[in-house]
């Protein structure tokens, strides 16, 4: 399946101080999840983007969902981003 862009790209704090990610895609954000994320991975914001993100992936929610539910994670975990 082809990466799936979001129409507006998020730069977010990595687990590397001082760090900031631009994620432009479902795929770079499940990966951010899996390796960058430096907040609680147990939340259930942690876990609605995740199972989001791939629910966008096999085509069940939309992107835009995907995106918000990630954006909803970072901000219950405190991680500074910008839209």
């Amino acid at each position: 399946m082809a990466h799936q862009w979001w129409d507006h790209s998020v730069t977010i704090q990595s687990d590397k101080l001082g760090r900031m990610v631009t994620i432009t895609s479902t795929e770079r954000a499940a990966e951010f999840m899996l390796f960058e994320w430096s907040g609680k991975r147990g939340s259930e914001a942690f876990k609605a983007a995740k199972l989001a993100l791939i629910n966008a992936h096999g085509g069940k929610v939309s992107i835009d969902s995907a995106r918000t539910a990630f954006l909803a994670a970072a901000e219950e975990a405190g991680i500074f981003f910008r839209q």
